[in-house]
């Protein structure tokens, strides 16, 4: 029997995020800045690749999210070494979907990634004319995607509008778990009409019969779900990993929980990169480990 595929993605695209995290703005870094964050990203795939020496069978499942901005390179040593490469094509950012780079079939034909990557903030009682504006910039996005041989990585993110955080008494957590997943299987739904999607980035849906409904709707089309991690902390996100996986998604793609403190400890000087790749090696082999383990035996939840 062959091994069922999984995607289980370290993902490092973080861009305005990182200069405001380590430097304090979301403005273009300086030449300085640049070379420090892109040695750290690059010592972030060092770690992936220990992870993989250490534990071969990870190796067809493996795959990096990075950017060409602040990665310069990381995607190659990546593609190297065998490891599946995922790349975002938004503006970071935006509240509004805009594609970045603007030349995107020289974009896709130059770095060839597989799973080509857009993040989106979309809540179906919310901007109603901003989400007509972003199905169709997605519509035309997913189909340049697929004309290149990639296929289309969706990560939706759906915020809260006042009145859906009003009827929580303003409590995140509540709308996280009483709200936000109805939400996103109507997201799902509604964008799926114009947008074809191949792989699902969600965020944690709280129930397993909840990641079984976005499983199912993704599977209707064609496609897949994995899971973001958030930034959370190791324990809660295992959590996650294990309820996602025995309802049917495909994998995830982590990012901060697997590399933040060693990336911060290395460029303030208080880790040796040896340490720092070891820690990401192990903080990614911890989260796979804990989403293969709950991965049922047989067919798909959603089967």
């Amino acid at each position: 029997m062959n091994q069922p595929q999984h995607l289980l993605i370290l993902a490092v695209d973080q861009r305005p995020w990182l200069t405001q995290a380590l430097h304090g703005h979301t403005g273009t870094a300086t030449r300085g800045q640049r070379a420090a964050i892109a040695d750290g990203k690059h010592m972030v795939v060092e770690g992936l690749l220990a992870a993989l020496a250490d534990e071969p069978r990870l190796a067809a499942h493996a795959g990096i999210l990075v950017d060409a901005t602040l990665g310069p390179g990381v995607a190659e040593r990546a593609h190297a070494n065998g490891v599946t490469v995922s790349m975002p094509l938004e503006r970071g950012g935006c509240e509004i979907y805009e594609t970045e780079p603007a030349d995107l079939r020289s974009h896709l034909e130059h770095h060839g990634p597989e799973l080509p990557k857009v993040l989106v903030r979309y809540n179906v009682e919310g901007d109603v004319d901003g989400n007509r504006v972003q199905r169709a910039r997605l519509a035309e996005v997913s189909a340049t995607v697929r004309d290149a041989g990639g296929r289309f990585l969706f990560e939706l993110l759906v915020p809260p509008t006042p009145a859906q955080l009003d009827a929580v008494g303003g409590d995140l957590g509540r709308f996280e778990r009483e709200l936000r997943p109805a939400l996103v299987h109507r997201a799902m739904t509604e964008l799926l009409d114009e947008v074809p999607v191949d792989v699902w980035k969600l965020e944690h849906l709280d129930r397993q019969e909840h990641y079984r409904t976005a499983a199912r709707i993704a599977a209707g089309a064609g496609g897949e779900c994995i899971l973001l991690g958030a930034n959370a902390p190791a324990a809660r996100v295992e959590g996650w990993l294990a309820d996602a996986a025995a309802a049917g998604f495909t994998g995830f793609a982590i990012g901060r929980s697997i590399w933040w403190d060693a990336l911060r400890g290395l460029l303030a000087g208080d880790l040796a990169r040896p340490q720092a790749v070891a820690a990401v090696a192990a903080n990614y082999r911890g989260f796979a480990a804990a989403f293969l383990a709950a991965v049922p035996v047989g067919p798909e939840p959603h089967e």
